[in-house]
């Protein structure tokens, strides 16, 4: 007769109890880390290495700025008093004019009665627009800016502000005044794509970048805010 249904109290605990050729493997219900870390030796150690490796990183990077800091106390301790109040001023200038320039392209991407693209660069989007009209709106990806480096041949690279306008148009490719490019992506979406972009160049989906194509043309406006 079966037990379990005969309503015996220890038919439970019969059917629920470990076989005996599986008792030595332990009761992973009940286990604390180091039964855990006996049975996943794999995912425990590439745990531990990736934690290590966050670590590194967060220490390379403390390590870079203290020593910029540093560099920099270094420099404006041996200024003199007019030197250092020179160059907090030149600062402090530059810092107004990129504010200037964006908040004028903004103003101007506004009123601009004619066909031209507006890139937002804090929001990643681009949008195609006349006359206050919305046509198009494009998720666009940025290239790395490229800080000027004393040992570095290559010139220093960032992304645009304020206003550009469209010199080229070419396959898969808009070069804008400067030397800025906009790509497009073969990756089914600009979002979707992995590959590396060049410093200070932008990246749209190839679907966007033939839409607006034939609406482009040399000497086109694009504001950058």
């Amino acid at each position: 007769m079966d037990k379990k249904k005969s309503g015996d109290p220890l038919a439970g605990e019969v059917e629920t109890r470990r076989s005996p050729d599986r008792a030595s493997e332990g009761d992973r219900r009940r286990g604390k880390f180091r039964d855990f870390r006996r049975a996943y030796p794999g995912f425990v150690f590439t745990l531990g290495l990736a934690l290590a490796a966050i670590l590194a990183v967060d220490a390379w990077l403390v390590f870079k700025r203290v020593r910029y800091n540093s560099e920099l106390s270094d420099l404006r301790s041996s200024m003199t008093a007019a030197e250092r109040q020179r160059s907090d001023l030149i600062v402090e200038e530059e810092e107004n004019k990129l504010q200037i320039a964006i908040e004028l392209a903004k103003r101007q991407a506004k009123f601009d009665k004619k066909l031209h693209l507006n890139v937002a660069v804090d929001s990643a989007r681009m949008y195609l627009t006349r006359d206050g009209a919305l046509l198009r709106e494009m998720p666009v990806q940025f290239g790395p800016e490229r800080p000027a480096e004393e040992n570095s041949a290559a010139p220093p690279v960032a992304i645009p502000r304020g206003e550009r306008t469209v010199a080229d148009i070419g396959e898969g490719r808009i070069t804008l005044d400067g030397g800025t490019v906009i790509l497009a992506s073969d990756a089914g979406g600009s979002a979707n794509d992995s590959t590396p972009i060049p410093p200070g160049a932008l990246r749209i989906a190839r679907e966007d970048m033939e839409a607006i194509k034939p609406n482009l043309s040399a000497g086109m406006k694009v504001y950058f805010y």
